[in-house]
């Protein structure tokens, strides 16, 4: 069973049953990473209410306002959000800093169709919204010069005309060096604990093997020969599971960044996720076949058993794909060498669950800030 917790809300026991079934309804129907999750409904003592993801913190629990980047970030999920709801007809009706949820992976728009003005409400009113708000969680000045400043200016006027404008619009102010993930509004420690630990294993490293060749690149737990090798994409894996392993936050494992991370699903009974399965992980399509010979693996929290494995097509059964090492006493951050092999599919194949992942509590998961494949050594 899956340990997981849920979010209640529960709605006024005079509001219209069958209304509020058909919008729960209409709510639970958006499947996207920027959208809060409805996952059932139910009543009580006569009150309706519903199951959705758990997400404690809001835009309306932190210091406002934010950093210019957070904003923009920030900005852009919502605007995501919006754009999805809206090409399925759905407007939300009440946006606003309560909802706006914030996750390891950014923000997430809740309460989709929930609210009772919803019905009467249409795509402009959302984006005027949009605007309202971003103007007191931004630090940009209303009628300021700003880029960014402006297209607040025009939300709250109207002008817009879909989210897809202002989607389009808005990525347009991200400098074009910003890799996939970048600073989020959260109040999330880990990411100073994950910079602890780099500096710990750095200087560690720096003792240990000595200085550095001219063909030798540094990385956390040892020294591998060359830079890491160009990945085409990550997609997660879980072959017995609903396909959504840590879905929102799978490209964090290779994003050049050790402060963000991907995250497996959490499983309460045992580190053998619950006997559910063999194991879960994340597959690196290369693009065509490649050499690999090296990995290095960061881990957040405590490390956890893995195999690295690999494969000519993506869709091989997951018991067909070759191993190319196993690693069953993993360190925090580990350096691996083994014999070379030749694939396009490259798989981190999570074969046993720790307990000390970020937001895991007392149940069993495994969380990676990166991992990197490498030709073989020279």
């Amino acid at each position: 069973m899956l340990d997981r917790g849920v979010g209640l809300r529960v709605f006024d026991a005079r509001g219209d049953r069958a209304a509020l079934t058909q919008r729960a309804g209409i709510a639970a129907s958006l499947t996207h990473p920027r959208v809060v999750r409805v996952f059932d409904t139910g009543t009580d003592a006569g009150r309706f209410f519903t199951v959705s993801e758990l997400l404690p913190t809001s835009l309306a629990s932190v210091r406002l306002p934010l950093s210019a980047t957070n904003a923009l970030n920030t900005a852009i999920d919502v605007a995501e959000a919006l754009q999805y709801a809206h090409e399925r007809g759905v407007v939300h009706g009440n946006l606003h800093e309560g909802n706006v949820l914030l996750s390891e992976s950014g923000a997430k728009v809740g309460d989709f169709a929930l609210s009772a003005r919803s019905k009467s409400r249409d795509r402009s009113d959302d984006l005027r919204e949009a605007g309202e708000m971003l103007a007191r969680v931004s630090p940009v000045s209303p009628g300021s010069d700003d880029a960014f400043g402006r297209i607040i200016d025009g939300l709250r006027s109207g002008t817009y005309g879909s989210a897809t404008d202002l989607l389009n619009d808005l990525r347009s102010l991200r400098p074009s060096s910003t890799v996939t993930q970048v600073e989020r509004p959260t109040r999330n420690l880990w990411p100073v604990a994950i910079i602890a630990v780099l500096v710990a294993v750095a200087a560690f490293g720096a003792t240990r093997l000595g200085h550095r060749g001219s063909n030798s690149h540094f990385v956390p737990g040892g020294r591998i020969q060359g830079t890491p090798l160009r990945v085409v994409s990550v997609q997660d894996f879980d072959p017995l599971g609903d396909g959504r392993e840590g879905h929102p936050t799978v490209t964090n494992i290779h994003d050049g960044q050790p402060t963000t991370f991907w995250s497996t699903e959490r499983y309460i009974s045992s580190a053998n996720f619950s006997g559910r399965k063999s194991g879960v992980g994340v597959i690196f399509d290369m693009g065509s076949s490649v050499n690999v010979g090296q990995a290095s693996v960061l881990f957040v929290g405590s490390p956890c058993n893995f195999e690295i494995r690999y494969a000519d097509t993506k869709s091989t059964p997951v018991d067909q794909w070759q191993t190319a090492t196993t690693v069953d006493t993993p360190q925090l951050a580990t350096a691996l060498q083994f014999s070379p092999h030749t694939a396009r599919y490259w798989l981190v194949w999570i074969t046993r669950l720790t307990q000390g992942a970020p937001g895991g509590g007392s149940a069993w998961s495994c969380a990676v800030a990166e991992a990197n494949l490498y030709a073989p050594k020279e």
